[in-house]
């Protein structure tokens, strides 16, 4: 099933969002693409609610793996002693992993995916999580569609 597919199933808002979530675990399934071409296609009243269900998407999509991480993070074993060291290190910084996670999340640098992955593990907590990923989506969703609406 392609993304066409899934726009005329379910249509342009439904649609964005299953693309979103679908994208936020398949990284060959590009939603910043997929939002270009809606930005050109779609009316411009339609754009900002568009942007919203992105990054909702986004969030649905991310949380899953998140939480894996987060029952990683309380396993015993030969890991253990890595993360904690890594856990320790980010400590001295207080809101550094969330900073970097904002940071990934508008610009996808590091790689948002791995950012995301390892947000659970380093004890950033569920709703701090998810208002972040959609803030930090949204910003960079909102920031894509308006300049091409602008430029079309």
């Amino acid at each position: 099933m392609t993304a066409h597919d899934v726009f005329a199933a379910c249509g342009i808002y439904a649609g964005t969002f299953v693309v979103a979530a679908i994208s936020s675990v398949i990284p060959f399934v590009a939603i910043d693409v997929v939002l270009v071409g809606i930005a050109l296609a779609a009316p411009a009243a339609a754009l900002p609610l568009v942007v919203a269900l992105a990054a909702a998407g986004q969030v649905v999509g991310k949380l899953p793996i998140y939480a894996a991480t987060r029952g990683v993070a309380a396993m015993r074993g030969r890991h253990r002693a890595r993360i904690e060291r890594m856990r320790a290190w980010l400590t001295r910084w207080e809101r550094a992993p969330r900073t970097v996670l904002m940071a990934s999340a508008v610009l996808g640098l590091p790689p948002f995916s791995l950012v995301a992955t390892a947000a659970g593990v380093l004890g950033i907590g569920p709703r701090t999580f998810a208002s972040i990923v959609f803030v930090g989506r949204g910003l960079r969703f909102a920031a894509i569609v308006g300049i091409v609406a602008l430029r079309a």
